[in-house]
């Protein structure tokens, strides 16, 4: 049975430096256009041009006593070629001459012609795969970092016995074998760290639950945080809140569409807690990647280009300084210390520290809650150097609508925040946790837009 030969488009080796390691023992083919336009990208000093830098590194490190055009063995049994154009080959009078991706299907087509093995063309470029396709290659996404998570069709509520929501209040916990033996099985694959159990014979009686990995039992959630200005208006956001708050919880992924309140209640959490002295600092962040056109350079510093970007950001701490400021004479409120708080105040004090991810790389954050906001527009590879960065006495929240990407070469199944998501899942400790929210609260127009468009 003849292996495969996959023919790699750069924007592959750009989404993962280590792509060649995850084709088995299948061959690999890299265009020479690609090599050279990795040669542009390599003297970039954003993450981007990292990323050319990682991969030649690595071909590099392979290369050495190899022959490029003969092949160079992997540790997997598979080959790596290099390949140039030895002939010019015609395509559609349509596609424009000597583009890059019209030579990556030029070399696709030679190596079609050179090897009796399949010939796969691998892109993470939807209109060159169309592309391929009208030129009979077989072409396909780069699926090693894709998800099969559907955070929509995930389900954190369980109907059970009656019976078992009472256990809850009577003791406030049961353990994995007592549900196993009630007919709930929740280990291994199954498990959910948060669960809202209701009553299959009173759909308004539940309990909200959350696993305990100390005794392997799931504990009643009793006391919920107030963080300043803010209140959980549904279960999701009252789950999302104690991971929040829950300090063995070290890394949180906050998955949900728009108005579900993930940014606004990392912030009001953060600022809660690095005001009662819990953290140093607040640390927020976002993806950099334009919706729609962008605008082209902004004039001034690092401060004054972040600016633009970072208005969501401001504009949730302006609404959650204006609940404070609005219920400060509440007496069911305890907020009255936070009071005279102002959005300068905290710029000032260094309390809150704005970080361009593109800078991100070499900093070590020690006692800092850190916010990544949209980070679904992040690569897997971008999401790993940002986590990377976490140090003592510290807590990252990544935040996303995998439903709003903006940036051209990820998607829904295979953006940093999915993949690190479910690798962490994988892992099943106590250490990170998943949060979906899926109820919009922002408004009514904001709810049904997020369900109908």
């Amino acid at each position: 049975m003849n292996n495969k030969i996959f023919v790699l488009d750069t924007n592959v080796m750009l989404h993962s430096p280590n792509c060649l390691e995850t084709f088995d023992d299948n061959d690999v083919v890299i265009p020479a256009v690609c090599i050279e336009e990795l040669d542009k990208f390599k003297n970039m000093y954003d993450l981007k041009g990292f990323y050319a830098r990682e991969f030649i590194r690595n071909f590099e490190k392979i290369r050495e006593n190899f022959d490029v055009l003969n092949g160079i063995l992997l540790p997997s049994k598979g080959r790596v070629y290099i390949r140039y154009l030895k002939k010019d080959i015609p395509l559609p009078y349509d596609f424009e001459v000597n583009k890059s991706d019209n030579l990556i299907l030029k070399v696709a087509l030679q190596t079609k012609d050179e090897f009796s093995s399949e010939v796969i063309l691998v892109s993470k470029d939807t209109n060159l795969r169309i592309k391929a396709g009208i030129l009979g290659i077989k072409s396909e996404d780069y699926y090693h970092d894709k998800s099969s998570n559907n955070f929509l069709n995930y389900n954190d509520s369980l109907f059970v016995k009656d019976e078992i929501v009472d256990l809850f209040y009577k003791n406030g916990e049961v353990s994995d074998s007592v549900l196993f033996d009630m007919g709930i099985s929740l280990m291994n694959g199954n498990r959910k760290r948060y669960i809202l159990f209701k009553s299959d014979s009173n759909e308004k009686k539940g309990v909200l639950v959350k696993y305990n990995y100390s005794n392997n039992s799931y504990i009643k959630i009793d006391n919920f945080e107030n963080s300043i200005g803010i209140i959980p208006t549904n279960y999701q956001q009252k789950f999302f809140i104690d991971a929040l708050y829950d300090n063995n919880v070290k890394i949180i992924f906050a998955i949900g569409i728009a108005g579900t309140g993930k940014t606004l209640l990392s912030i009001a959490s953060g600022l809660t807690q690095v005001l009662n002295r819990k953290y140093k600092k607040l640390i927020i962040s976002r993806s950099p990647v334009p919706m729609g056109r962008d605008i082209g350079y902004l004039p001034g510093d690092i401060n004054n280009k972040l600016d633009p970007w970072l208005k969501p950001i401001y504009d949730n701490l302006d609404l959650i300084i204006g609940n404070i400021q609005n219920k400060s004479n509440d007496e069911r409120y305890d907020e009255k210390i936070y009071s005279d708080i102002t959005l300068e105040y905290l710029r000032s004090s260094n309390l809150i520290e704005v970080e361009g991810l593109t800078y991100i790389r070499g900093r070590t954050f020690h006692n800092s809650f850190i916010i990544i906001d949209e980070a679904q527009n992040l690569t897997p590879h971008e999401v790993k150097t940002i986590i990377t960065r976490v140090g003592k006495n510290s807590k990252i929240i990544l935040t996303g609508d995998i439903y709003q990407i903006d940036n051209p070469y990820v998607d829904e199944r295979d953006n940093g925040l999915t993949y690190a998501s479910e690798k962490f899942k994988q892992v099943d400790s106590d250490l990170a946790v998943s949060v979906y929210l899926t109820k919009c609260e922002r408004s009514e127009v904001s709810k049904i837009a997020a369900s109908i468009l």
